[in-house]
């Protein structure tokens, strides 16, 4: 039987100095070494990720909106989980809850929310102040607020993928990091509240950041809508913001034998944005989009638990790796600003309109890559296909995801617009009217 050797081994096996983990040849050849591991037996329980999801995503929680009883509900069970796994709190006043206020939530009126810090004391005095986060929302839309489509508004949106899926990994990570040697640098688990009404609960723990100062946090590793991994590639979003994310979840794949995919975009899809924006580098885990996302259909039956095994056995030895590494990494210069080829956050203004097409976040050339096209969409009525890269607008460049959201935003129903698409290196221009979203 071939003896295992996880990524902290291995780091220090291939590192005589503090900058050899620094330089680019020193990472091609932890892949090369990491190249022959065997594939990691799995150390998750599928029951135990689908009982959280199955409570999480349960009717009786009502999507977790924000400001409802309910997301309370949600906060006090991940809380009480921390507390069986043996997390000490980093909340306030010695509580796991880090409170903060939402200016105007559906009923424009104040709300406060909570994220949920535990974590894993460090061991290092040398990393007393340096931190490893894994986050995750716990936040959803409950019946359909902020962003559901105008025909799903009061229906309870179960949110089971986006982001009881995250939560769950969250949790038995946590749950498995404690049961074994206590790390090295502080190990964190925070799950954000508010994230679908704008990064709120990401960007008040970024202001505010409990045990180790901003400036410590060596790596934030986002879950974010995990929950739908069959055959696909783990999709790492938002490499780009530092040099060496991209060979690291590399050195993952080869380790543990889960393929994964690097996309150096999308910086701005999750709450990774939060702390990019303040000079932190950070990922988003993410398996997928499909035709579920924000409605009442992205229920707990569609989830595979096989696959979230998958994903929190991918995400450990990542996280191993961080809590070892001796230099913090450094932020890349393309994650300065966001670029174009984004997915926006959800923060300022809402789309009133309904195009109906699934993007393709993978890809990186100028335009939107179409996925998949929504059933008796505008975009399907009018001819819009799948595999179509959407090109311009009205004569307007779309050279990514935030274009085209932002265009979106400034029309309204009944707008018919003329969308330019490369299909088949054939340019054509095809008329969509917009429905109401």
């Amino acid at each position: 039987m071939r003896t295992r050797m996880n990524m902290h081994a291995l780091h220090r096996r291939l590192t005589d100095s503090r900058r050899a983990w620094r330089s680019i040849p020193a990472l091609l050849l932890f892949l090369v070494a990491a190249a022959a591991q065997a594939e990691l037996p799995a150390v998750f329980s599928e029951e135990r990720l689908q009982t959280h999801m199955d409570y999480l995503a349960s009717p009786e929680l009502e999507g977790r909106g924000l400001g409802s009883p309910q997301l309370q509900e949600a906060a006090a069970y991940i809380a009480g989980e921390f507390t069986d796994a043996g997390l000490a709190a980093a909340g306030d006043d010695g509580s796991y809850f880090q409170g903060f206020t939402v200016e105007k939530g559906e009923d424009g009126q104040p709300h406060r929310a909570h994220n949920v810090i535990g974590y894993l004391p460090g061991t290092n005095p040398a990393y007393k102040d340096q931190a490893v986060l894994i986050t995750a929302h716990y936040d959803h839309l409950g019946r359909g607020w902020p962003n559901a489509r105008q025909q799903d508004v009061g229906q309870i949106h179960p949110g089971a993928d986006d982001n009881a899926s995250g939560v769950a990994v969250l949790i038995e990570l946590a749950r498995n990091f404690a049961a074994g040697a206590p790390p090295e640098r502080n190990l964190v688990f925070v799950a954000f509240s508010a994230e679908e009404a704008g990064l709120l609960g990401s960007r008040h723990y970024a202001e505010h950041p409990r045990p180790a100062p901003l400036e410590g946090i060596v790596g934030v590793i986002n879950l974010d809508s995990v929950g739908r991994l069959e055959d696909q590639p783990i999709s790492v979003l938002a490499t780009g913001s530092a040099m060496e994310w991209p060979f690291v979840f590399r050195g993952v794949s080869a380790v543990t034998g889960i393929p994964s995919e690097n996309i150096a975009g999308a910086l701005a899809s999750s709450d990774q944005k939060s702390f990019i924006d303040r000079g932190v580098p950070g990922v988003q885990i993410f398996t997928g989009t499909h035709l579920d996302y924000h409605r009442p259909s992205d229920t707990p039956d569609k989830i595979n638990a096989a696959g979230m095994v998958k994903v929190a056995t991918f995400v450990k030895e990542a996280t191993g790796y961080l809590i070892g590494r001796e230099e913090p990494m450094v932020l890349s210069g393309s994650a300065t600003a966001a670029p174009p080829g984004n997915p926006p956050a959800n923060t300022e203004g809402q789309r009133r309109v309904q195009f109906g097409t699934v993007p393709d976040f993978a890809h990186t050339a100028d335009g939107v890559r179409v996925e998949s096209v929504v059933p008796g969409s505008p975009a399907e009525l009018a001819g819009i296909q799948a595999g179509d890269v959407l090109l311009e607008m009205n004569g307007e460049k779309m050279a990514g995801l935030g274009a085209f959201s932002d265009y979106l935003k400034t029309l309204a129903a009944g707008d018919t617009v003329t969308a330019t698409v490369l299909r088949d290196a054939e340019t054509i221009a095809i008329a969509v009217t917009l429905a109401q979203r």
